[in-house]
């Protein structure tokens, strides 16, 4: 093979780790994560502080089963369902995404993202295709949200169900209002420094949005948060096997010279590698990441998860959702998988 036909195959390998796609379908663009203009970063970076912390398991990360992106776009293709009791993704999706006022007695914050508009409803029904209403005129800033197939219902159903619920509890729909509303003014010029840092740290947010596929492909961790702490990119994750097994390559994917992010690994905390480490439940490996031009702008912390080797309730979880069984049998010990199943079928006996 030559040195460019393997650059190529790497290339693409990276393309379909970080997007959640096939290989066969084959690079889009000439980078596997192009960056985000700075409106387009600034959403991203909204979107994945609003579903970075989703309270119960999905299939994928966030509920994000793969993605396709550009310059000024995004699109997301969602999970159909999270936790044991298969509940809408899309619904709670629009719930942590679309603005509205806020309920009466609950103080000034915007539930949603300030400014995010929708623009229409297509493909069927099963494409929402959003604008982000508070950038400067001629930057675009758009998310395309995109239902699995088989999902019995579209957008439509979903929006609808969604704007009774918000006035059936004292909110006020703002996401096809055609200006930006007071509210949503007061609400971004209340704290102008914590905007100027969320917009300066909006590039790493997007960036990890643009790759949040690495976290299934590329390493065991059967739960994954994101969230901006105002200082920092927060990255918190929990795997079943009892030492950080995988982190090392998620790092190096993550801080690849041409593909990754443009940070380094600054200060490592981990032991787990180490011939003599101890075995132990609950050991946590924690990475500092710099750029060039500040410090502590990401940090990664891996939890081998306390909970042992009795993981049914994740496993029964994840199969509710609908999670790839090459995927589980990766992120759990075999132990645990055969526990469950032997459990599962007891229980179909009785």
């Amino acid at each position: 093979m030559s040195d460019r036909s393997s650059w190529e195959s790497r290339k693409l390998r990276y393309w379909a780790e970080c997007s959640g796609q096939s290989r066969r379908a084959g690079l889009r663009t000439s980078h596997p994560a192009p960056a985000a203009s700075p409106a387009q970063a600034q959403l991203e970076s909204r979107v994945l502080e609003q579903l970075g912390t989703s309270p119960s398991l999905c299939a994928h990360p966030f509920g994000i089963a793969s993605l396709t992106s550009a310059t000024t776009s995004l699109t997301l293709h969602l999970d159909p369902y999270m936790g044991q009791e298969r509940y809408s993704f899309p619904e709670h999706c629009l719930s942590r995404l679309l603005p509205s006022t806020p309920a009466p007695g609950t103080g000034d914050d915007v539930p949603g993202i300030p400014g995010l508009r929708v623009t229409g409803i297509k493909a069927g029904g099963r494409q929402l295709h959003l604008h982000l209403h508070t950038v400067s005129p001629g930057q675009a800033a758009t998310l395309l949200l995109v239902l699995p197939r088989g999902l019995p219902e579209g957008w439509a159903d979903i929006e609808g169900r969604h704007r009774h619920w918000c006035e059936d509890n004292g909110l006020r729909p703002l996401w096809t209002t055609p200006h930006l509303d007071p509210v949503e003014s007061g609400y971004l010029n209340a704290s102008p420094n914590l905007e100027s840092l969320r917009a300066r740290r909006a590039a790493v947010g997007s960036a990890l949005l643009r790759r949040i596929a690495l976290f299934p492909t590329g390493t065991a961790f059967y739960r994954v948060q994101c969230w901006d702490d105002a200082d920092s990119w927060k990255i918190d994750a929990r795997t079943a096997h009892p030492r950080a097994l995988w982190h090392d390559r998620l790092l190096q994917r993550l801080c690849h010279p041409r593909w990754g992010l443009p940070v380094q690994v600054a200060h490592r905390f981990c032991h787990c590698a180490e011939p003599d480490a101890p075995y132990q439940w609950g050991h946590t490996c924690a990475f500092y990441f710099d750029s060039h031009d500040e410090d502590d702008l990401l940090y990664l912390r891996v939890h081998a998860s306390p909970e042992g080797r009795d993981y049914d309730r994740q496993i029964e979880t994840l199969h509710q959702v609908g999670a790839s069984q090459d995927w589980m049998a990766q992120a759990f010990p075999r132990r645990a998988v055969q526990h469950h199943d032997q459990r599962h079928q007891a229980q179909q006996l009785r």
